[in-house]
């Protein structure tokens, strides 16, 4: 059995062919624009040439058509600076000690590690756990003190409840404030390094690595250590 071709049969990849050059020909650059212009300034009827006010209509269209790329532009150029000004930013402090909030800090044993707490109000008495970080169980525990709005600043030498040193490990600092019968969890941010550093593109934001591995936004850095 034999079957005869049959023409001017479009297919649905031609029909979606179609329907994107169209898409594309409604898309008008201002240099399309320009050219259409001058065209229908070349080709008017002489007898009957175009009108003032639709000349002058028409040269505002290119004129705000003009400054809005010009300004799209422009701030395509201030966006890409300011991504720049960051990564530079992030770079120079590679290596850096800085201070980040819900660090695991690493002591080698008695060894002094620094942070400092952020206080919004007024509190009777702000508490400071030192926590291992792989049990969970407080090694020591400072009273600092009523307090007022601010930054706290704190070390801790690296003892536990009996004046010994701390095992080697990893440990994490948590606060804690009273006022009258109310207690809440007060921010801390501790002492890490700055290991790397990256570029998220669809938050535009810079991301930092600290040592106990995670990534954090450069916004979250709060201090940077003498």
């Amino acid at each position: 059995m034999s079957f005869t071709s049959i023409d001017s049969i479009r297919t649905t990849n031609d029909l979606l062919a179609e329907k994107n050059q169209a898409q594309v020909n409604q898309d008008l650059d201002r240099n399309a624009f320009l050219r259409l212009f001058t065209t229908q300034l070349q080709n008017q009827n002489p007898l009957d040439p175009m009108e003032n006010e639709a000349f002058v209509a028409q040269l505002a269209q290119f004129s705000t058509l003009e400054a809005t790329t010009l300004m799209s532009d422009s701030l395509s150029d201030f966006v890409s600076s300011q991504q720049s000004e960051k990564m530079l930013r992030g770079a120079n402090l590679l290596g850096k000690q800085v201070f980040a909030p819900n660090v695991s800090m690493y002591q080698a044993g008695g060894t002094r590690l620094d942070g400092v707490i952020s206080v919004d109000q007024t509190l009777d008495n702000l508490r400071l756990n030192v926590i291992d970080a792989e049990s969970g169980q407080v090694v020591n525990q400072m009273d600092l003190g009523a307090q007022t709005q601010g930054n706290v600043e704190f070390s801790w030498n690296g003892g536990n409840f009996d004046g010994e040193a701390a095992p080697a490990g990893n440990y994490i600092f948590r606060a804690v404030g009273y006022q009258g019968d109310t207690t809440q969890e007060i921010p801390v941010d501790s002492q890490t390094r700055i290991t790397g550093v990256s570029w998220d593109a669809s938050l535009s934001e810079i991301f930092v690595e600290i040592e106990d591995g995670r990534s954090i936004a450069l916004s979250e850095i709060s201090h940077l250590s003498n």
